[in-house]
């Protein structure tokens, strides 16, 4: 019985210090969180995505002067923080950080990055916190029905299109329409594939500002625009589409919540793995360890 008490006894020598030491690194991921610049890690190993985000709507998003200035005539309203800094608790009046900075959409809590890659939100739910009424607006258009959501042609970092413009963007899709395209009188007369399938909204702008119309259809307000004296053939019949075929416009109603501050991983587990490792550790070595404490006496 001495014996196995002597053994579990060496064994929690060896546990303690490895449950100390695994409690206190995995710890220190959950407190960088809380304090500093969050984009500052980041940073370090991403300096181009940095460099893009800190210029691009997303990084000037609290600082922008057209919406400092439409905050101002808005007399303040706190809800604007929502979307316009990360982590803003509407209770306290406080945020994490200014802008939509990289916890807005990355799980910053991933505790082997980079060794593991650091999960982030990409579904158009996320954009669509904020970004609501271009969000309404996708969910009825042939791209949702596609599954192709925001960031296969916007870049979330610098807040701008994946091409150099928005004909080169469509035609990685619509190659054949494309090619097409550039041989019309609308081509020859300059015009591009978003004059007429992303035109501007015909309401005001409101909580998402949105400016372009997302459902990518052609409005007929976009041909009056140029043909407004011309008439169509009335003998030309267009059928309307099968109800099956239109799409649903009900998946507005799609959960938007998204939680944009990761959560927090307990470094309790780790401690109490490194113990028991530490605890095995120590009563296999235990009987080596007898015998050379028994030989230091001897001598």
């Amino acid at each position: 019985m001495k014996l196995w008490v002597r053994r579990i006894c060496i064994g929690a020598i060896f546990a303690i210090p490895m449950a100390l030491v695994a409690f206190a690194f995995f710890q220190v991921p959950a407190q960088a969180q809380e304090g500093g610049d969050p984009n500052a890690t980041c940073q370090s190993c991403h300096p181009a995505f940095q460099e893009a985000w800190s210029t691009g709507a997303h990084g000037q998003a609290s600082a922008d002067p057209a919406f400092l200035e439409a905050w101002d005539a808005a007399d303040n309203d706190p809800q604007c923080l929502t979307c316009h800094t990360t982590g803003f608790d509407l209770a306290t009046g406080m945020y994490e950080s200014q802008g939509v900075t990289c916890a807005a959409c990355h799980d910053t809590s991933t505790v082997n990055h980079p060794m593991e890659p650091m999960a982030a939100e990409r579904s158009a739910n996320l954009c669509g916190t904020c970004h609501t009424e271009t969000y309404f607006e996708w969910q009825i258009s042939g791209h949702r029905q596609e599954d192709l959501t925001c960031v296969v042609c916007h870049d979330p970092h610098a807040t701008d299109l994946k091409a150099f413009d928005e004909s080169s963007l469509c035609s990685t899709c619509h190659r054949t329409r494309s090619s097409n395209f550039a041989h019309s009188q609308h081509s020859v007369q300059g015009l591009t594939c978003a004059d007429c399938h992303l035109g501007p909204t015909l309401a005001e702008a409101g909580e998402g500002h949105a400016v372009r119309d997302h459902s990518f259809g052609v409005k007929l307000s976009s041909c009056n625009a140029c043909h407004a004296y011309q008439m169509h053939d009335p003998v030309e019949v267009h059928p309307e589409p099968a109800v099956s075929s239109l799409p649903d416009a009900m998946a507005s109603v799609e959960n938007l919540t998204v939680a944009t501050e990761p959560s927090s991983i307990s470094p309790v587990g780790f401690a109490m793995l490194s113990g028991l490792v530490g605890m095995a550790s120590g009563m296999i070595l235990a009987p080596w360890l007898e015998r050379w404490y028994q030989r230091i006496k001897e001598e």
